[in-house]
């Protein structure tokens, strides 16, 4: 059996690191939805809805770049994250029942790439989620009547 000389290059380092930062990224995250649940079974349904959002993910990614129909998301099975469905739910007709019509439409217009952003766990997009979402309907939609033009141009598909 013969192996490899394996000199990492700083090249090799870095990209090591960053591949390990993200896996301790993510377990972070997962910990910390965790840490919010109520009970040890409503945790377990957590981290199996995080593991199914996580396949869902790739299988979506997989499905645009062969040129397939994306696969609906899977149904959240913990009160956690089906809470946090609803009240996304719930803001997002909020939201759009303070936009026009055109703008409605214009924001659909985008959603394809609004969301590929979102799967790529674009750093900026993230960022506006988590500015935005805490936000009052009536702020949401002012910053989204502002903003559409910049919105468009950037995730136009």
């Amino acid at each position: 059996m013969t192996t490899k000389n394996q000199t990492l290059t700083w090249r090799d380092v870095r990209k090591q690191a960053r591949a390990h930062a993200a896996r301790l990224e993510k377990q972070a995250a997962a910990t910390r939805l965790v840490a919010m649940t109520e009970d040890p079974l409503d945790a377990l349904a957590t981290l199996w809805d995080v593991a199914a959002l996580d396949r869902h993910a790739t299988r979506t990614r997989k499905a645009r770049l062969h040129g397939r129909a994306t696969p609906q998301p899977p149904v959240p099975v913990s009160r956690l994250m089906s809470g946090f469905t609803q009240q996304l739910r719930d803001k997002c007709v909020a939201v759009a029942a303070l936009l026009e019509r055109d703008e409605i439409e214009r924001l659909a217009s985008i959603t394809s790439g609004f969301v590929a952003a979102l799967e790529a766990n674009d750093a900026d997009v993230m960022l506006l989620v988590r500015d935005l979402l805490p936000r009052d309907p009536r702020e949401i939609s002012s910053w989204l009547r502002t903003h559409l033009g910049s919105l468009e141009a950037r995730f136009a598909s």
